[in-house]
């Protein structure tokens, strides 16, 4: 009688337990998204194997009776999925080696099919609901002889044969999900990954949606608090140390992107993402308050900006493995819906999980690495080349008035050689070229002199390469000394406790004369040649000048911006000095007459550098 009591208090213990869970838990949808465009192309690649993808139903009668299909399409409505594909019918009577009264038929086929999901092996599969035969004319074949009474069950045979694993991308989603949950919430992460089913599948214009239902369970989360406080030294390295995951993991993505023919469109968006993405992050890291939530709503920001390009170049092309590249994206949907649950589910974007998301593209193996070594994918994206050959002038030359090219060219490149010898080269300067560029004690006319011809050689050699319009020339070469200026006073070096040493920004980010900050713009240049070389520097804050100028200035300003050349430096130098963002951001300050003490500061070199005010340098040397 005890035992019984026991078990069946049990029983209703159980009971009660699994009912507070299901009563706690929501349930989430995870879609896996195949648009049309996809579903073809794996079609082509798993059943059209033929020559030309085609695929070959019938030949009987060694080729007599032959029956083969071609150019597969998907296309869909609001319920069903239509497929259709060209056909070929040869049809003959085989007697020996012979095909006797041989006939020949091209037309097209058109079907529509519900798809339909196994709940255990996650195969995707259609079932044909209507079948029509075209003639060669697109018109529809009415009456149907015994020979096609015959080939439709073939035809109809083999496409519900269509067979589309998804196991993939679910297994991939579920490895993802586990290190996604706090180390207190691991039972409700194995209670959620166990809850995985198949949902219903949703079909529409552009494609059709496998949905993934998961049910996620409430964890005793720490009641929230109004109190925001410091990050200790630990926790800000450890936020470090999860946004230059985030970093590497963003540039990674845009580096797949890269090697495909973008749009300029697309590249731009790619370039502002970066740059906003690093620009916001040493404005926000230096405020200890910032913490893991920054790196999460960059990631879901990012995301967003970032999955339609992947879209379009990644999940059609089965030889680049479509369905890899859909696991990761369904992966990376996840990270953003599993986000939105919130602390609540012990559910956060972690550093694990961008190193596992990674790793669903490039392998086991794939380290995040925060790398200051060259990016070449980055350089093409920006159109970066700060290491050219100083020798090699066929670019410049192109641009300039043929009877002016000569003189010009071998002037300039004679001027560039006798000031700047190490330009380009790739080993770092000596400590004697180095320290040619010491900010002299006493007479400061002769480094100044030597400071703006390198700057007029960069930013010559710039104009053009990048064939600016005449009318930007003037205020480029106003530009460039005024942004030096203001960012360094001219010095690449300075002596700190008695040795030389290169010149590093308060918050030790930024360096030399054109003060390039390093982490906004890792991987596009060298780290140690920003340091020590000065030439090198010039060009790099020139080309990043430049960047500003084409991609958002020239393309974004109005005529009335255009011809106030005082606001466009301003803009330019907004936007050199905090990222994109800072066009918007400027203009707002300038209608509110409400500036930045930066403005002003440059507004005042500028008006300096256009009334050759040089003797203004002694206030900062």
């Amino acid at each position: 009688m005890c035992v019984r009591l026991i078990i069946v208090s049990g029983i209703i213990f159980f009971g009660f337990f699994c009912s507070l869970s299901a009563a706690n838990a929501k349930e989430i949808r995870i879609p896996i998204s195949l648009d049309y465009q996809l579903l073809t192309a794996l079609v082509r690649q798993s059943s059209y194997t033929g020559p030309e993808t085609t695929a070959e139903l019938l030949n009987e009668g060694a080729g007599c009776i032959r029956l083969i299909l071609s150019n597969p399409d998907f296309s869909g409505g609001d319920s069903a999925v239509h497929f259709s594909s060209d056909l070929y019918l040869h049809v003959g009577t085989p007697v020996g080696g012979t095909c006797l009264m041989p006939y020949e038929w091209e037309g097209s086929i058109a079907v529509s099919q519900m798809p339909q999901l196994n709940n255990e092996t996650w195969e995707l599969t259609f079932k044909t609901v209507d079948l029509t035969v075209y003639s060669s004319d697109n018109a529809p074949v009415r009456s149907l002889n015994l020979i096609w009474d015959r080939l439709l069950p073939v035809i109809d045979s083999y496409m519900q044969g269509f067979s589309i694993t998804l196991t993939p991308p679910v297994e991939d989603l579920k490895n993802l999900i586990l290190p996604l949950f706090k180390a207190e919430a691991q039972r409700e992460a194995e209670m959620l990954l166990h809850s995985i089913r198949p949902g219903s599948i949703d079909v529409d214009t552009v494609g059709l949606t496998v949905n993934v239902i998961a049910d996620a369970a409430e964890v005793d989360a720490q009641a929230n608090t109004d109190v925001i406080e410091k990050m200790t030294d630990a926790e800000l390295e450890s936020f470090l140390e999860f946004w230059e995951t985030w970093d590497s993991l963003l540039i990674y993505l845009v580096s797949l992107l890269a090697e495909q023919h973008l749009t300029e469109s697309e590249k731009s968006s790619l370039i502002t993402l970066i740059l906003d993405t690093r620009y916001e992050f040493m404005t926000r890291v230096n405020d200890r308050t910032t913490g893991r939530d920054f790196v999460r709503d960059q990631f879901v920001e990012g995301w967003a900006e970032l999955s339609q390009i992947f879209r379009k170049y990644y999940l059609h092309n089965p030889e680049e493995s479509g369905l890899g590249y859909l696991s990761f994206i369904t992966a990376a949907d996840a990270l953003v819906i599993l986000d939105e649950l919130g602390p609540t589910f012990g559910i956060e974007i972690s550093r694990n999980g961008l190193i596992r998301l990674a790793r669903i593209l490039g392998g086991e193996k794939l380290e995040l690495e925060y790398s200051q070594e060259i990016n070449r994918a980055l350089q093409q994206l920006f159109e970066s080349e700060p290491s050219r050959d100083p020798d090699d002038s066929s670019r410049e030359s192109s641009l300039i008035d043929k009877k002016d090219t000569f003189s010009l060219t071998k002037i300039f490149r004679s001027v560039e050689a006798y000031l700047f010898p190490s330009a380009f080269a790739e080993a770092l300067p000596t400590f004697s070229e180095i320290k040619k560029w010491q900010v002299p004690g006493d007479d400061l006319t002769e480094y100044l002199g030597r400071v703006r011809a390198l700057l007029k050689s960069t930013q010559t050699s710039l104009a053009i390469k990048k064939d600016l319009p005449e009318k930007i020339q003037a205020l480029y070469h106003n530009l460039v000394p005024a942004v030096a200026w203001q960012e360094s006073c001219f010095r690449q070096f300075v002596v700190a406790d008695r040795k030389l040493t290169y010149l590093l920004s308060s918050n030790k980010s930024s360096v030399g004369i054109m003060q390039v900050n390093e982490r906004v713009w890792r991987g596009i240049y060298d780290r140690q040649r920003l340091r020590w070389d000065i030439r090198y520097n010039a060009f790099a804050g020139c080309e990043i000048i430049n960047l500003y100028m084409h991609k958002y200035v020239l393309a974004k300003s109005g005529a009335g911006i255009l011809a106030d050349d005082e606001t466009l430096a301003q803009l330019v130098y907004a936007m050199y000095n905090g990222g994109p963002r800072q066009y918007d951001k400027f203009l707002e300050r300038k209608a509110a007459r409400d500036f930045y003490k930066s403005d002003d500061l440059f507004k005042e070199k500028y008006s300096w550098v256009k009334t050759d005010s040089w003797n203004n340098i002694e206030k900062c040397l």
